[in-house]
């Protein structure tokens, strides 16, 4: 059965976008759903090359407000030390994606992907 919740469509449109733009540039993705996690995360993505640049990303749609709120999350998970490489914020706008690099601090802009 599909929800009708507009913004489970309009979060998971991101995940997938994000997904495919990975793929694209030659990294395996696993898509996490939240909704089958015993203990949610905020972690919608996991990507790696062969190289062993593995990433943790929370992929969103345009956001109205501030990111403040999953910064603060995703920072508390970098904290833990429980996830072994990158995590990043990726924000969907028209123009691309973009993104962040969170740390045990908050968050470092990274370039625009196209």
């Amino acid at each position: 059965m599909r929800s009708t919740n507009s913004n489970y469509w309009t979060r998971r449109t991101a995940e997938y976008s994000a997904r495919d733009y990975l793929v694209d540039h030659g990294y395996t993705v696993i898509r996490v759903a939240e909704s089958h996690t015993h203990e949610p995360v905020g972690i919608n993505l996991i990507a790696w090359k062969k190289d062993g640049n593995v990433l943790f990303i929370c992929a969103r749609s345009i956001r109205r407000g501030s990111i403040k709120t999953d910064i603060e999350a995703l920072s508390k998970l970098v904290q833990s030390s429980r996830y072994p490489g990158s995590v990043e914020y990726w924000v969907r706008y028209k123009a691309g994606w973009r993104r962040y690099l969170v740390d045990a601090g908050g968050a470092i802009p990274l370039p625009v992907l196209l």
